[in-house]
């Protein structure tokens, strides 16, 4: 009898020993079956990336043949639309018109792709919901958010834009606080807009619709910037990451006023950021930039930085720059910092015009790893990185390749300097330079109390004569700057000066040194892995 109880007793503690294996292999199967990365996960997974594919084929085929049936190989709206219905049925794409693009929207899906003017297809994008348009926060599913780097405040659509402008221009400056550029937003595209209600324009204007809102931003005044400086508090002093996303055709016509997607800011209190935000559109005002009009920093104990940001705004005003309009006035020992930032639009000053920034007044200002396509213009001090600089603005590593063009002062890279030491390091410009004063690196240049000094500086001398325009100073000018031919300037001896320059102007802290490499048709550009 107890050899019996024994034996059932082995066979009892076997039989619970199975049931857990069992378990332990069924949750193993379980998980592999339906976690993230299980079967029916990678089934789910597989399934969409199919359908992307085959919508993103229709889209590319329809699109070859709306720009054949076109006698000069453009897209027109109907046409893209009429093709697709083709290879669809009927009413389950729809085309809208965006401006400087296309966009197809699958209905069933809930996906929409882009077509650019040349037929160039992108996507695809997620037509995305926000619950709570208006209120950046909170997230677009509802969850809380409070403005910390782990749970920054979130913008989903325009109307959060909108809101996050309201909101500043009310007195909330942020101040510490982090707001996250969650998609790319198009004004003029319907799938940017939510439901359309939210006050605009200062919250003057109420909209109640997306038909009535898209309307007021891209029309007569247009975009209300964030951070108007109608008082000292409504200004913006906190973080803005744009999360590598652009804000398209950007509407803003207020000649009056200081614009751009942010107007003014005064730093008094701690450090400020805006990174990795590109933006495109129209902009006319009196002081503009395409990020920032006017950028000031008094606190020499906090450090301003604009880094990674990419203009393509086609700017108007009286002081203008693809980045930023002005810069100043502070302290002389207050840090502003403008790095890995690109401007690609046209801009127009009536007085002062530059590239990346328009004019500079007593910071200790750094441009460091920018550069410039856009065609430059004004009347008076026009440049392709800077249109004018009074006391302490640095421009290292940096480059210029748009025209530049004045009635008065114009320089490749600097349109007129004006007091105090500058140093000019390892640049080059090979667009070309016309002006009153002109010169491939520096036009009108006043060093009456310092120095200038320039290093490692190159222009390409079939489009200017010489590499400063002219001066008037009682001290010596320092210059290191070379005229080269076409050949000289896309060399490899050219390509290993820039790279093996050293500064002692900025640290590793600051930013690093881009690396230079043979870029477009044949000329040193950066390299952006």
């Amino acid at each position: 009898m107890q050899k019996i109880r024994k034996e059932q007793g082995i066979t009892l503690l076997a039989l619970v020993i199975t049931i857990i294996i069992l378990l332990i292999l069924a949750g193993i199967t379980i998980s592999a079956i339906t976690g993230d990365n299980g079967i029916i996960g990678n089934a789910g997974q597989a399934k969409k990336e199919t359908e992307i594919s085959n919508e993103k084929e229709i889209v590319e085929k329809a699109t070859v043949q709306a720009m054949g049936n076109n006698k000069y190989g453009n897209i027109e709206e109907s046409e893209l639309q009429g093709q697709l219905d083709k290879e669809t049925k009927e009413g389950e794409t729809e085309v809208s018109d965006v401006g400087d693009e296309f966009e197809v929207a699958f209905h069933e899906s809930n996906r929409y792709y882009t077509v650019d003017k040349d037929g160039n297809v992108e996507g695809a994008y997620e037509i995305i919901e926000d619950i709570h348009p208006g209120d950046i926060t909170v997230g677009k599913d509802g969850e809380t958010l409070d403005g910390s780097e782990e749970k920054p405040y979130e913008i989903w659509c325009i109307e959060d834009l909108c809101a996050f402008s309201n909101e500043v221009n009310k007195g909330t400056s942020f101040l510490n606080k982090y707001i996250k550029l969650m998609r790319d937003l198009n004004f003029n595209s319907d799938f940017s807009y939510v439901n359309g209600n939210i006050s605009v324009d200062g919250n003057i204007q109420s909209c109640q619709s997306i038909e009535e809102l898209k309307k007021l931003l891209t029309e007569n005044e247009g975009f209300y910037p964030i951070g108007d400086g109608s008082t000292v508090i409504s200004v913006f002093t906190g973080i803005l990451d744009g999360n590598h996303k652009i804000i398209k055709n950007i509407y803003i016509n207020r000649p009056d006023m200081t614009v751009g997607l942010f107007g003014t800011t005064l730093i008094q209190y701690s450090d400020m950021l805006i990174k990795d935000l590109s933006i495109s559109g129209d902009i006319t005002g009196n002081t503009v930039g395409g990020i920032y009009g006017i950028l000031s920093n008094t606190n020499p104990n906090v450090c301003v930085k604009i880094e990674n940001c990419t203009s393509d705004v086609t700017i108007e005003g009286k002081v203008t720059g693809g980045i930023i309009g002005g810069v100043g006035s502070g302290s002389n020992s207050s840090y502003i910092m403008i790095s890995n930032c690109i401007n690609t639009g046209k801009i127009n000053g009536d007085t002062r015009a530059g590239g990346i920034l328009g004019q500079h007044y007593n910071n200790d200002a750094k441009i460091v790893n920018c550069y410039n396509l856009g065609n430059i213009s004004g009347e008076g001090d026009v440049g392709g990185i800077i249109g004018y600089d009074y006391r302490g603005s640095n421009v290292i590593n940096s480059y210029n390749l748009g025209n530049v063009t004045s009635n008065s002062n114009a320089g490749g890279i600097i349109g007129y300097l004006n007091w105090a030491e500058r140093m000019i390091e390892n640049c080059y410009n090979i667009g070309k330079v016309s002006g009153k004063v002109a010169g491939g690196i520096l036009g009108g240049l006043n060093t009456s109390n310092e120095l200038l000094i320039t290093k490692n500086c190159y222009y390409l001398n079939t489009n200017i004569s010489k590499g400063i325009g002219g001066w008037d100073s009682s001290k010596e000018t320092l210059e290191d700057i070379q005229g080269l031919s076409d050949t000289e300037m896309k060399s490899t001896e050219i390509l290993e000066k820039l790279n093996n320059y050293v500064t002692e102007n900025i640290t590793m802290k600051d930013v690093v040194l881009k690396k230079w490499i043979v870029g477009e048709d044949g000329y040193p550009g950066f390299d952006n892995n």
